[in-house]
């Protein structure tokens, strides 16, 4: 790498990236997020189904391996790393896209009405979490366009996104976990 690609190269939004995903996953790897009240009878009435298979005290088992080990907020979190890196290969043309195809009738627009009413609530709820989302979309849409501006690909680009985000989420988890 030479001086002229060395400067060109998106230090600062990358690194806003993995920081913004270390602190996501700093915050998911705290005591408080992973036992919320619902999960548990959620996964022992999903594990349930499986008697017949699972011996009695195995759905027990898998239950706990699930919230002690994090793994429901793992899954939702590269979830999220997956549709956010999908949402950012090519922002304008999705949302032009997804504005005239959902927004073409009143009922469409009224449930669309209801559905930004619960994410208002949701964000006020989880103040904390959103703050983080928010923070991370910002982040992600700079590293966007320092990847576009570097001349990559749209596969390129959610690959780096992508990449990127699962290390900032893993960084922050382990040193949450280890400490």
């Amino acid at each position: 790498m030479n001086a002229e690609s060395a400067r060109r190269f998106p230090w600062v939004s990358f690194s806003l990236l993995l920081i913004a995903y270390a602190c996501l996953g700093w915050l998911l790897a705290t005591p408080t997020l992973t036992d919320p009240v619902w999960i548990l009878p959620t996964c022992h009435r999903t594990f349930d189904l499986f008697r017949q298979v699972l011996p009695a005290d195995q759905s027990q088992n898998v239950c706990g391996v699930i919230l002690r080990g994090n793994l429901f907020n793992a899954a939702l979190a590269l979830s999220w790393i997956v549709i956010a890196s999908i949402a950012f290969m090519s922002p304008l043309t999705s949302f032009n896209r997804f504005i005239n195809r959902w927004f073409k009738s009143d009922t469409v627009a009224f449930l669309a009405l209801c559905i930004i009413a619960g994410m208002v609530a949701f964000i006020l709820l989880w103040l904390q979490l959103a703050l983080h989302i928010s923070t991370i979309l910002a982040s992600e849409a700079l590293a966007r366009i320092d990847i576009q501006t570097l001349g990559f690909s749209q596969l390129q680009a959610f690959w780096i996104l992508v990449l990127l985000s699962s290390t900032g989420l893993a960084i922050g988890w382990v040193v949450r976990l280890w400490l």
